[in-house]
């Protein structure tokens, strides 16, 4: 519904929206479970909760209407939008504490699928991390077809994707950018393959937001939620990817880490998460019998198994 994301771009824009975020999140809620979240609808909530937000939007009815424009033509190209609370909207967003109030994505919603992990690492992985991947990631991904989910950054997450595809997987990119301003460039080359698979690139920016360095960490909070559990691959101390794995203990999901030597800097992160509870992870087997134990079982959904939460923050 282009009305509804056109209104919440606005909603986003507002400061109100930072200070009663969890609460205008609920609104949106209520008037989906009622089938009621629609613009005229969403307008007459808020203007009863928040009369200075509703005023906010009424004066800026012109813009308002130009997003609608120019949404409509991103349609044409095949963007789609989703707002906080419609049916489509992925359900591991609820557990945020800083859910995303608007997605937008071009293929399928992949992430309907419960068989996900998200996979991360260095953007200069070891060529013993890339045959580790290719070798054993490859045989995880044949025998238990998971929907994986990624960063597109060059590296480990490019590996997971490409390896997804080649392994019939579906696989989402999810951006720190626009649809329309694809970060790093290179990843237009992979929109049809990823879309002819059924997977999706993935972004909760405005379609015309340009990459960001801030953007990559705010990004990774999605990555981590959209996995039901999160792999590891390679990561220093101090790195995006180690800031991912935090993300999704916080979110109670499990965090595997491939193991490296202690000398080597490039996986002291990953031995870091080991000490604080992460699981270790040699070989295809080892990944295949925790995806199954620990996602696909009723007695694993049963018990309320969660993942790390020793880490120190």
């Amino acid at each position: 519904m282009t009305e509804i994301f056109a209104l919440s771009q606005l909603i986003k824009a507002n400061p109100l929206y930072t200070v009663h975020r969890d609460e205008i999140h609920q609104i949106y809620l209520r008037l989906a479970r009622s089938e009621s979240l629609n613009e005229l609808q969403l307008r007459q909530t808020l203007h009863e909760y928040f009369p200075s937000m509703a005023e906010y939007l009424e004066k800026n009815h012109a813009l308002f209407k130009t997003h609608c424009a120019e949404l409509l033509q991103w349609q044409m190209q095949g963007v789609q939008f989703l707002s906080y609370g419609e049916s489509l909207y992925p359900s591991q967003c609820y557990r945020m504490a800083d859910p995303p109030l608007t997605l937008s994505y071009r293929g399928s919603p992949a992430w309907m699928i419960e068989r996900s992990i998200s996979i991360v690492g260095s953007r200069e992985p070891s060529a013993e991390s890339l045959r580790w991947m290719e070798q054993e990631l490859a045989l995880f991904m044949e025998l238990q077809l998971p929907f994986v989910v990624s960063g597109g950054a060059r590296g480990v997450d490019q590996k997971a994707h490409s390896l997804a595809l080649r392994k019939n997987c579906q696989t989402a990119v999810v951006l720190p950018s626009g649809l329309g301003e694809i970060y790093p460039s290179s990843l237009v080359d992979w929109i049809t393959p990823v879309l002819d698979q059924g997977g999706c690139f993935l972004s909760e920016y405005d379609p015309k937001q340009m990459m960001h360095k801030r953007l990559f960490h705010h990004r990774n909070r999605l990555i981590a939620a959209l996995g039901s559990v999160t792999l590891l691959v390679e990561a220093r101390r101090r790195s995006g990817t180690l800031i991912t794995a935090h993300q999704a203990a916080e979110l109670s999901r499990p965090v595997w880490v491939v193991p490296g030597h202690p000398l080597d800097p490039h996986f002291l992160g990953g031995l870091d998460l080991l000490l604080d509870g992460a699981q270790l992870v040699r070989d295809a087997q080892d990944l295949s019998t925790l995806f199954h134990s620990e996602l696909l079982s009723d007695k694993f959904q049963a018990a309320g198994i969660v993942g790390i939460s020793g880490i120190n923050h």
